[in-house]
């Protein structure tokens, strides 16, 4: 199917949600609600790499039970948005479990540089450079938490790994990563043996 009438099918393309989880739970209707609004743009997150629609409603079906659970056991406040993170998350796991590498067009290279949301090819790469510094000068602790906000998982999720609190997750990271400020803005380097 060439490419635009594959794009054009996948808006037309209507997502569907069962209402209750594998073991027959009811699911959230906020967070139902939520999927049913935001799918056909969420959707689109990695959707050259993912097999199909069908595959990219499977991960959000279970984004979605996933974060019924979750609303069911604290306040979310933005649940949109937390289902966004937590599909796209699961995408990425999907993918990375596939290791599957999609080229890309010049078409596509083109238009991502000359879009006005992102930034100039060479800002993107110095911002890239500098991020890569910036991990390397991080404490494994860290770098460890920088990883997962990356990841896209909320400090609460975080804390939980790590079996301490939120509060002491913000901290830590804001703690470490103004310390890898400090190294990276006097051009200094830290050895190489703190790796993680």
């Amino acid at each position: 199917m060439p490419e635009d009438r594959c794009e054009s099918f996948m808006a037309r393309y209507r997502f569907w949600f069962y209402d209750r989880d594998k073991k027959g739970q009811p699911l959230d209707p906020t967070i139902l609600k939520a999927a049913e609004k935001i799918a056909p743009k969420l959707t689109r997150y990695r959707q050259k790499e993912i097999d199909g629609e069908s595959t990219a409603n499977d991960i959000l079906q279970t984004a979605v039970e996933a974060a019924s659970s979750a609303i069911s056991r604290r306040s979310i406040e933005n649940p949109a948005s937390y289902l966004a993170s937590i599909y796209k998350h699961f995408v990425d796991r999907f993918l990375g479990r596939r290791k599957q590498l999609i080229p890309v067009g010049d078409d596509f290279l083109e238009s991502l540089a000359n879009s006005e949301k992102v930034p100039s090819f060479e800002e993107w790469i110095h911002n890239r450079l500098t991020l890569e510094k910036l991990l390397r000068l991080m404490n494994a602790e860290t770098r460890r938490i920088c990883c997962w906000r990356l990841e896209g998982y909320s400090e609460s999720e975080i804390a939980t790994r790590l079996g301490i609190t939120p509060n002491a997750v913000s901290v830590r990271f804001t703690r470490g990563l103004k310390e890898a400020e400090k190294v990276l803005l006097a051009g200094k380097r830290r050895p190489q043996g703190n790796d993680v």
